[in-house]
């Protein structure tokens, strides 16, 4: 049920903000739509099966809505939406939070927060080095993703790393070498991080 919610949640989310930044009327098709709600559907329901507890449950699926949402919008657009990802940030952190208080593993607490800490400074070092193909927006998003994938382990957070470069370079490269994208072009990275991360939860 919560899948469902969240699929609709974000397709409406999704389209809404691409006409708002893009400034013209945008709408999904009913393939488009039904393809996201059950995309949505089954990673909320991977999430869930991927944790243990109830509380956990729900903070990375409400995350993993948040992340889908943003990555279609980054797609379209080339933004990633603040609102969203304070959104992802306020809801679902509170869970995992107090999910670890709960069980009395704050070990988890701690190393998620030292895991968002990290990654934001990873990711804002490769902003100033990488200039103009990775954003601002890129870079916020690196809190909530450190965080989600350290609760879980360092190894999570290793291997959602890992995956969002791996997925990023071998997409990025499949582009060129087809010719939809030149090397000027501008590549969203938002929807990388966003697979990179998801993948990590579910496995």
């Amino acid at each position: 049920m919560l899948g469902l919610v969240g699929g609709a949640w974000v397709v409406l989310t999704a389209q809404r903000n691409v006409a708002r930044i893009a400034h013209s009327a945008f709408h999904f098709g009913i393939a488009e739509r039904c393809a996201i709600v059950l995309c949505t559907i089954d990673i909320a329901m991977l999430l869930a099966k991927s944790a243990d507890r109830w509380f956990a449950a729900m903070g990375l699926v409400i995350i993993g809505c948040g992340l889908i949402a943003i990555g279609i919008i980054d797609a379209i657009t080339h933004r990633v939406p603040r609102y969203i990802n304070g959104l992802a940030i306020t809801l679902g952190v509170p869970l995992l939070a107090l999910d670890a208080v709960i069980h009395w593993d704050l070990g988890n607490l701690l190393r998620a927060g030292v895991g968002a800490v990290a990654l934001f400074a990873f990711f804002v070092a490769l902003k100033s080095v990488a200039q103009g193909s990775f954003g601002k927006g890129d870079v916020l998003l690196a809190p909530i993703v450190g965080f989600s994938l350290a609760y879980n382990s360092w190894g999570a957070l290793l291997n959602g790393v890992v995956a969002i470069f791996l997925i990023g370079g071998v997409v990025s490269a499949v582009l060129l070498l087809t010719g939809r994208v030149s090397r000027k072009s501008r590549i969203a990275f938002g929807p990388y991080i966003v697979a990179g991360t998801l993948l990590a939860l579910i496995i």
